[in-house]
């Protein structure tokens, strides 16, 4: 988990360059946008950087959108990452119902409106930002737990030492409480 800057991470995946540069306008002065024009690049960002969401384009050559979000979501780095699909065609419940299938999360269709588009993302990176705080404080949580498991771990042996030790006190106690209980008639 690497923190996401100011501006949150956002990777646009489109083969044609008029859409990433229409994503990209609209949402640059929010973000800070990553741009990929194959799937293969976006498995390479993917990798490097986490994201807080991520527009895929379901129709490219080589490896479509399909493919790509599936093997996004074996990586752990972007197993919680949103991904939304940008499509122009295929708003069918088959091709709907494969993309939530290989990973999606939300749909866009072109035409794209702009206002749809920030609000989507907004509010996407809203939740990957939400749950990332809460995979930290999970984390901090793990981190302390195994903190004190071995403070115990390490303290038992002494604890136990001293026990036997109050014990052994206690018997010398006994037995001279014994003998002056003794001594005394």
């Amino acid at each position: 988990m690497t923190p996401q800057p100011a501006k949150p991470r956002v990777l646009i995946v489109d083969d044609n360059p008029t859409n990433r540069y229409a994503f990209q306008s609209v949402l640059e002065d929010d973000y800070t946008v990553y741009i990929a024009g194959s799937g293969r690049r976006a498995l390479e960002l993917a990798f490097l950087e986490e994201f807080a969401v991520i527009l895929l384009d379901v129709r490219m050559p080589e490896m479509d959108g399909f493919e790509v979000a599936e093997r996004l979501r074996r990586q752990d780095k972007v197993r919680f990452t949103p991904i939304i699909f940008t499509s122009a065609y295929d708003k069918t419940m088959g091709q709907l119902t494969r993309g939530y299938v290989a990973g999606a999360t939300d749909f866009l269709f072109s035409p794209v409106d702009a206002d749809l588009l920030k609000l989507k993302v907004a509010t996407y990176v809203q939740i990957f930002m939400r749950s990332e705080a809460l995979r930290l404080q999970v984390l901090q949580l793990n981190i302390t737990l195994h903190g004190l498991q071995a403070e115990l771990a390490r303290r038992e042996p002494a604890e136990k030492g001293l026990m036997n030790r109050i014990r052994e006190l206690e018997d010398v106690i006994t037995e001279l409480n014994r003998q002056t209980a003794g001594s005394l008639f």
